[in-house]
């Protein structure tokens, strides 16, 4: 027997339009480019690769899109399909053809970890730096969460970066600062579709090298009496 819960994201997806359900899809492909899973790790480079915007396609089992206004409940799984295809972010560099080549040697994994530091920008500590700085501040602006896909496209751009114009350098620094550990994700309910949360982020500023909020302001030594003593002489001479 279905739980209450099952029944009530059941009628919500079943109220929900084909283009509806296919950004839903969309939005969770692109931030698969986010996880610290590591089997889901593994299959970015086909779901989820820098640099490109996932278009998801509901259609009809001869391949056909389905109806615009259609119901989401009008596709099937059992007979029905779900394409995925990617298209370049204006500005990204385009993903390297592959060339088929004899397979090398299995690495080990101190090898696939030196590789994947290679590939990693020389100045990548740098930008994670001013990403936790520009976060730091979003946080300062009294919002009661922030939202990773806001703070990704709306608010990080609006920063003087060298790095932050281009769509997949956003994505590629938040994708390695969430993978040291120094930003932290959860999931926090959307009004607008309960059955699909919003992925939200935060400073880690243990990890992060920044005193939290209260800690910002360190007293300052200073020579002479105490405050205190100096006042009750003041008063002693009224």
């Amino acid at each position: 027997m279905k739980s209450n819960r099952s029944l009530l994201n059941q009628a919500e997806n079943d109220n929900l339009s084909i283009p509806a359900a296919e950004e839903i899809i969309e939005e969770a492909l692109n931030e698969l480019a986010f996880t610290q899973d590591p089997g889901l790790m593994r299959v970015l480079r086909f779901l989820a690769p820098a640099g490109y915007q996932a278009i998801v396609e509901l259609c009809s089992e001869n391949g056909r899109s389905k109806r615009r206004d259609a119901s989401v409940n009008t596709w099937s799984p059992e007979f029905d399909e779900v394409r995925i295809y990617f298209e370049r972010i204006e500005g990204a560099e385009p993903a390297p053809r592959a060339v088929r080549a004899q397979r090398a040697p299995a690495l080990d994994s101190d090898e696939e970890d030196e590789e994947q530091e290679s590939t990693l920008p020389a100045d990548m500590d740098v930008r994670i730096k001013e990403l936790c700085a520009a976060l730091a501040e979003a946080e300062r602006g009294g919002h009661a969460f922030i939202a990773l896909k806001w703070f990704r496209d709306s608010f990080l751009p609006r920063k003087a970066f060298r790095w932050n114009q281009h769509p997949e350098s956003r994505q590629a620094v938040l994708a390695e600062a969430i993978q040291r550990g120094v930003v932290l994700t959860s999931k926090i309910a959307n009004p607008k579709t309960p059955a699909y949360p919003t992925t939200t982020i935060r400073l880690n500023r243990a990890e992060a090298g920044i005193p939290d909020e209260a800690q910002r302001f360190q007293p300052i030594d200073m020579q002479g009496e105490p405050v205190g003593v100096t006042i009750e002489a003041d008063r002693g001479m009224e």
